[in-house]
């Protein structure tokens, strides 16, 4: 891989629309480059960042300009200028309103409109795989937050890219930091997961397995946290049927830290996790990941966790007990790997491989 030729503008039209740990991720990229390494440009305002209700109209007027012209070549936004420059599109949406050539570089979370379509809405999943076929077309670099994602790309495009690399995400280590504050009515052992309420997160599967496997009638309880996504009614529903699940809804970084640090295990047999960060946020805080075999999330805590078929009830409600049946000294093994596995999951290391990837240092 060579440096970036010029000086790199970050297409980043993905914070005006996302408020999710992909947004994390692009507002640290550009928090390290932007100004004295690199530009930055949000859709067609330039380098001017909207909040509040301006970055909500703005989203609004995005999104209707990409599902109306799509690719067309019809005021794409670039200039002469920055023609000169790599363009690092933080989204692979978002190429399709630009410029693409074969300096440029797009970062990747997961291909899922594609892979895992049936997860999203029709005009998403066209949008994407326009996206996709112009990235084709153009062979620019592609980085990844991980292999599963890579290889995942890989077998449906191929190799003729300039080039495919992996850059592994971080853990945020600031929201593990501080006091510790029970949550109220959490006065037994209990299972966790963390997550939007959504249909990819499959917490229905790990619904059914707390139901199936008893754990109720042992005293063992449920939580669920997370904000509300695509298809929380039937998760909720689900959950409101099955004595012993708690859904505190929001709750504040003190009691979501005593959360992890009091589970017996962190439940997530998702569908689709492009990097893995729920496992990897539960292996900082050394909690058993119970989490979907062959996944994302399998290599975010480089295999320090129990694996399951997402849609095998039995197998997800048998990983849960032989958590809870572990003893206080494989308990704290286990703990002490997941920490190590964590540690080195940095945001030093990160910003390093895109300080590489972009200055060639």
């Amino acid at each position: 891989m060579a440096a970036a030729v010029g000086r790199p503008l970050f297409e980043n039209s993905l914070s005006i629309l996302n408020r999710t740990g992909a947004w994390h991720i692009a507002k640290d990229l550009c928090q390290e480059f932007v100004p004295e390494h690199a530009q930055v440009r949000y859709w067609r305002l330039g380098a001017l960042a909207p909040e509040g209700l301006a970055r909500k109209i703005a989203a609004r007027l995005m999104m209707l300009e990409i599902n109306w012209l799509k690719d067309s070549p019809r005021c794409l936004i670039g200039s002469k200028a920055a023609d000169r420059n790599t363009r690092v599109f933080l989204d692979p949406l978002f190429v399709l309103r630009s410029e693409l050539a074969e300096k440029d570089i797009v970062l990747c979370h997961d291909i899922g409109p594609l892979s895992h379509s049936f997860l999203y809405d029709a005009v998403t999943v066209e949008n994407y795989r326009v996206a996709y076929e112009k990235i084709r077309r153009c062979r620019p670099g592609v980085v990844f937050v991980s292999d599963w994602s890579k290889d995942k790309f890989v077998s449906i495009f191929g190799l003729h890219f300039r080039f495919l690399t992996t850059i592994p995400l971080y853990v945020r280590t600031g929201l593990f930091t501080g006091a510790l504050e029970a949550l109220p009515g959490i006065d037994s052992p209990f299972f966790l997961t963390v997550g939007a309420f959504e249909i990819r997160k499959n917490q229905k599967a790990a619904l059914e397995a707390y139901r199936d496997a008893g754990f109720y009638e042992q005293g063992i309880k449920y939580v669920l946290c997370g904000p509300r996504g695509e298809g929380r009614d039937k998760i909720i529903d689900l959950a409101n049927s099955i004595p012993g699940v708690v859904m505190p809804g929001y709750v504040p970084d003190s009691q979501l830290r005593w959360l992890y640090a009091h589970a017996e295990a962190f439940v997530l047999p998702s569908l689709l996790e492009g990097f893995g960060m729920p496992a990897l946020e539960a292996a900082h805080m050394g909690l058993l990941p119970i989490v979907s075999e062959d996944s994302a999330l399998v290599e975010a805590v480089e295999g320090v966790c129990a694996q399951v078929s997402p849609k095998d009830t039995a197998a997800i409600g048998q990983a849960m007990r032989r958590a809870f049946l572990r003893s206080s000294h494989e308990k704290a093994q286990t703990s002490l790997e997941l920490r190590d596995v964590a540690s080195r999951a940095s945001k030093r290391s990160f910003l390093q491989g895109w300080r590489s990837l972009l200055l060639g240092a």
